[in-house]
Formats: C-alpha cells, structure tokens, sequence
C-alpha cells in the first residue's frame, strides 16, 4: 500500500497566504468604500468582520485531505479528509474506478490559484481537485498520478 501524506509546512504556509490575501482584500474594500461612498464608518466596519467571519467559519469547518492511500492489492484508493470543527473522515473508493490527470497551469492562472491541480475522477461522478494548497508538493502529486495510472497498465497485462 502506498501512502500519500500532505506536508504541513506547505499547507499552512497555503493558509497564511489565504489569510493575508482575505486581509488585503477586506482592507481594500474598507478604505474603497470609505473613500468613494458616503457610507458610515460603523456600516463598513460590520462587512468587515463579516468577511472575516466567513473566512474563519470556512476555515473551522472545511474538510482538508491530509493522506491518500493507494492499495493496489485490494483494489482500493482512500482519501483520509480533516476538519478542525468535525474531525476525520475516510472515504474510500475502487481503484479501478479512478483516473487521474495532472493539469499545469501558465501565465496569470497559476499566480491566481495553484499552478498544478491533480484531478481525480471517479465512476461515482466525484471529483477530487487536488492542489499545493492542501500541502500536497508537486513531486507527491505525480507520484500519486503515477501510481493511480500504473493500476490501469498493471490490470491491462493481466
């Protein structure tokens, strides 16, 4: 079985930069509105918290992958999800049932986002859009798109 655990430096480095970006957007809303429109301090200064509150809700309940498992012997794939209001969750699928397909992004798409997503698609019509942002590196990445691919080469030859 091969195990895939997310780097919990990138994923909070990924969150930190989620947080400043939520910060630099709300503070370019607050001085916007207060400049250019004739609304009062106190109106603007409850958007504010309530954009933060919103981020820090999605952050609380959010479920984020931490580990994909590939067991090719009992033809299984595993994601293990956590959340810090929930707790974990498994999900597990058939392995035959998944493909994957590692995308890379150029020019300003990947200073918007990530620059590389890997995609999982599953009979079950799920999507797993998986990026650095969870703290999955780019070499775990292939290495996870590799192994998902070699189970189709692995089941042909038999």
């Amino acid at each position: 079985m091969q195990t895939f655990k997310t780097d919990k430096k990138i994923f909070w480095t990924n969150e930190l930069k989620s947080w400043f970006w939520t910060f630099a957007f709300t503070a370019l809303l607050y001085f916007g509105f207060k400049q250019f429109l004739s609304l009062t301090t106190d109106g603007i200064f409850v958007g504010v918290i309530i954009i933060l509150l919103i981020k820090l809700a999605d952050t609380l309940t959010q479920y984020h992958l931490v580990e994909i498992q590939i067991d090719a012997q009992n033809n299984q794939l595993t994601f293990v999800l956590n959340s810090i209001m929930s707790g974990e969750k498994i999900k597990k699928y058939e392995l035959e049932q998944a493909t994957s397909k590692l995308i890379y992004k150029s020019g300003m798409r990947k200073y918007l986002s990530s620059p590389f997503t890997l995609n999982i698609f599953l009979k079950s019509k799920d999507i797993f859009r998986i990026t650095n942002r969870y703290g999955f590196s780019l070499a775990t990445l292939t290495s996870i798109e590799n192994a998902i691919n070699l189970k189709d080469s692995y089941t042909s030859t038999q």
